[in-house]
């Protein structure tokens, strides 16, 4: 019996020495949700302008601070025939495109070039989400469902993305501290929500419909969230094709409605290890009872 005990001690004690080796040796993975720069309106407020590049410098140094070996950006790879991001990323490096108002060049680029990256990284997929949503949209009108894309069904939840003026909230507050709003998790829960309590509910939703009578309409805004999930699948599948496993941080910035998907994705593989956004950005002096209309 004590030689039983003895083996099952050595057992536990070799289990908990790989455990917490593999723990250390886990790729620590830093996600960030953004707005995209390049639709804000630049008469009201401008990513270029003083106020702008003194947070999104600020932001940059938190970046930095992290060393992540790769950056990832919202760009699909197969497409670098087209978008040639990897010779742009070295037209920036010479010191072109600063003047650029997206994300890709403000934060992406400008925190790779100073970690001395020769690389930015892409991971964007195309989805049909805008095609389905116009279709989800025409049905709903056309059948009495216009009130669910209004968020007033039963277990729906609205997103507070709908709720104010995001230029009024620029204007209000620094770029820094809306990227932190962006990233907190309350306001990450709610734009995530309304993909899985909305949409699910739209459409020809009678499980028992028989076969011969199925048509396009049928669960149409579950087929939309569908979508949504394989496109952050994809991005996920993308950025694990493009490691060695010889990292031990990464970095990805990409529009926020991405985050959720990809964050589970991450926590739910033993080889990495998410940080929490709020751990690393710092959390936000926004209150949600603030009016930004």
């Amino acid at each position: 019996m004590n030689i039983k005990i003895g083996f099952i001690a050595i057992g536990l004690l070799i289990a908990g020495q790989t455990f917490s080796q593999s723990k250390k040796n886990k790729i620590k993975v830093y996600l960030l949700g953004t707005f995209h720069f390049t639709q804000v309106d630049t008469t009201i407020n401008d990513v270029r302008s003083a106020k702008n590049q003194k947070s999104i410098r600020q932001l940059s140094d938190i970046i930095y601070k992290l060393s992540p070996d790769k950056i990832f950006i919202e760009r699909k790879p197969e497409l670098e025939y087209k978008n040639h991001i990897d010779s742009l990323y070295q037209e920036y490096r010479k010191g072109n495109l600063r003047q650029e108002r997206s994300e890709i060049w403000q934060v992406a680029g400008r925190t790779a070039n100073r970690l001395n990256h020769s690389h930015l990284f892409q991971a964007g997929n195309g989805h049909k989400y805008d095609f389905d949503y116009a279709r989800l949209e025409r049905y709903a009108k056309a059948n009495n469902q216009n009130d669910k894309l209004l968020y007033k069904g039963k277990g729906m939840t609205q997103p507070v993305s709908s709720k104010i003026n995001f230029d009024s909230l620029l204007f209000h507050s620094s770029l820094l501290d809306i990227m932190r709003w962006i990233n907190s998790k309350d306001v990450q829960q709610n734009s995530h929500a309304h993909y899985i309590n909305v949409y699910p509910q739209i459409g020809n939703t009678n499980a028992f419909t028989p076969a011969n009578k199925i048509d396009s309409s049928y669960f149409i805004g579950a087929n939309l969230t569908t979508d949504w999930y394989t496109t952050n699948i994809m991005v996920y599948a993308k950025m694990l094709s493009q490691l060695d496993y010889n990292e031990k941080a990464i970095f990805l910035i990409i529009g926020d409605d991405h985050i959720a998907i990809i964050r589970q994705m991450f926590q739910e593989n033993p080889y990495f290890e998410v940080v929490e956004t709020e751990k690393w950005l710092g959390k936000t002096k926004i209150r949600l009872d603030q009016n930004y209309r």
